[in-house]
């Protein structure tokens, strides 16, 4: 009885799975270091490139002109006049801060972009060039245009500031900010002024619950 059990054929399950798992295994690894492979020789690629376009642009064989990351390097580049080829796409722009004695005229050099991004920076010019301390830190939250209405939201310190003018200075900033965007910006006509996304009522004597324009001739 015991010589018959120890001559069947012993299971080799163990074996077969050992020798499975051992099919298997390579495959993977092939495919990993396929990948590694493919990995290596496109950032080889890549780091070649580069260091042939440096070379050439070392030579000046292929050089990048008038290229700008932000902005202010735009602006910069429109005020030194470096190229001709944005000449076509230049327009200027009518902007009035409130001076010392009044308001002021100055002239802003702009691509011509999408409206709302126009009415932005020329708002910001206005500021900035104000005489007054406490505007030249407002920055314009969001411009909204509606047919000939345009919305401009600003932080609350616009109001604040505004409430300590004398009401003929207050009124000369608001009229300049007003002009700024009516006279640039056609179909607008009008504009209204929020804070912080809300209307606001009055500010003093000033009225800015209702639209600002000006009368136009019949």
């Amino acid at each position: 009885m015991s010589d018959e059990i120890s001559r069947r054929p012993q299971s080799t399950y163990g074996e077969r799975s050992r020798g499975s798992t051992g099919r298997r295994s390579p495959k993977i690894v092939r495919a990993l270091v396929f990948l590694s492979f493919v990995a290596m020789f496109m950032a080889g690629g890549y780091y070649s490139a580069d260091l042939f376009l440096k070379l050439l642009d070392r030579k000046n064989v292929v050089k990048q002109q008038n290229v700008v990351s932000n902005a202010e390097d735009l602006q910069k580049l429109l005020a030194a006049g470096q190229t001709d080829e944005l000449v076509a796409s230049r327009r200027e722009l009518a902007v009035y801060p409130l001076g010392e004695e009044g308001m002021l005229r100055a002239s802003l050099k702009v691509l011509s972009d999408i409206q709302e991004d126009e009415i932005m920076l020329a708002l910001r010019t206005v500021f900035a060039e104000t005489s007054e301390r406490w505007a030249n830190q407002i920055v314009p939250k969001h411009v909204y245009r509606d047919g000939v209405n345009a919305y401009i939201d600003l932080p609350a310190s616009f109001t604040e500031g505004l409430a300590k003018l004398p009401e003929q200075r207050a009124l000369l900033m608001l009229t300049g900010i007003v002009r700024t965007v009516v006279e640039n910006f056609p179909p607008v006509k009008q504009v209204y002024f929020l804070i912080n996304g809300r209307w606001v009522t009055n500010v003093g004597k000033i009225r800015l619950s209702e639209p600002w324009g000006f009368k136009t001739e019949a």
